[in-house]
């Protein structure tokens, strides 16, 4: 399964991406880029379901970060995944409402 790597900038995704990979490289020799998805906006995560990833970087900071949780929470039917998910979309409600 790929790993959805949610990141503030497309920079910090690769990097992110480039270091997790150095890091399983004497284990996995089979890993490659191509075993990473960058999450550039909602649309591409729709019918992907429960799908395993990271949140790295300035995230927090994206102009479509709500709409990106809100196609996560969709997409999460693992009560842990979506009870995560559903927790950063209400921090995110929050923080944005002050």
């Amino acid at each position: 399964m790929k790993t959805l790597v949610i990141a503030g900038t497309h920079h910090e995704a690769n990097y992110w991406i480039i270091q997790d990979l150095g890091k399983k490289y004497p284990s996995m020799t089979s890993l490659s880029m191509s075993d990473y998805i960058i999450g550039h906006n909602a649309d591409q995560l729709r019918g992907w379901r429960n799908p395993n990833g990271i949140f790295i970087g300035t995230w927090r900071e994206r102009k479509d970060i709500f709409e990106i949780l809100n196609m996560l929470l969709v997409n999460m039917t693992i009560p842990s995944k979506h009870k995560i998910i559903q927790d950063l979309l209400v921090q995110h409600i929050i923080e944005t409402t002050k």
